[in-house]
């Protein structure tokens, strides 16, 4: 009895590493930097293109990908539509991506960008960068992946060509690890 008990210990502690290690991995990859201690990720409540003020907590209980761009932004730029043709392959069921625009009263440049990109992710406005310097954001693109908990899982700095199917592992990852 002691020894099954021993022996089911040790499995379940290789399959636990394994699973660490694995999602280690798919960070390193991605070029995610894990967060080293698990916190909340900070509150926010802005408006989005429409007018329409939207706070963090509605998108509560799914993976999400915090991107802070703006429109003078050139890898911003390449990177919109890579985030775009994810966020259209498994977004809104799987992950949400909430993008952030810093530029300061440039409104019509920033709806003239997502139209062009044909943005359809939720796309908020930060003019005063009060969320951008809650997240302590430097440069751009800058993203962050919080838990469907809330909780901050990483952070991304510089843009990425975001391949399908290691986003879609991602954000699976990102969704079922609880700290």
């Amino acid at each position: 009895m002691q020894r099954n008990l021993i022996a089911l210990i040790m499995i379940l502690s290789l399959s636990v590493s394994a699973d660490v290690w694995a999602s280690h991995a798919l960070f390193e990859k991605l070029g995610v930097v894990p967060s080293r201690t698990s916190k909340e990720a900070p509150s926010f409540s802005l408006v989005n293109v429409n007018g329409e003020k939207v706070t963090l907590e509605k998108f509560r209980g799914k993976p999400i990908l915090l991107h802070f761009w703006a429109t003078w932004c050139v890898p911003c730029q390449e990177e919109l539509p890579a985030l775009q043709k994810l966020y259209e392959h498994s977004g809104g069921e799987q992950f949400e991506i909430i993008a952030v625009n810093i530029d300061r009263g440039n409104r019509e440049k920033v709806l003239a960008d997502i139209a062009k990109y044909g943005l359809k992710f939720t796309n908020l406005m930060d003019p005063e960068q009060t969320v951008r310097k809650e997240y302590f954001i430097r440069g751009l693109p800058t993203s962050y992946l919080i838990g469907s908990d809330g909780r901050l899982r990483g952070f991304i700095s510089g843009a990425r060509s975001w391949g399908i199917k290691d986003s879609e592992n991602l954000f699976s990852v990102v969704a079922a690890k609880v700290n």
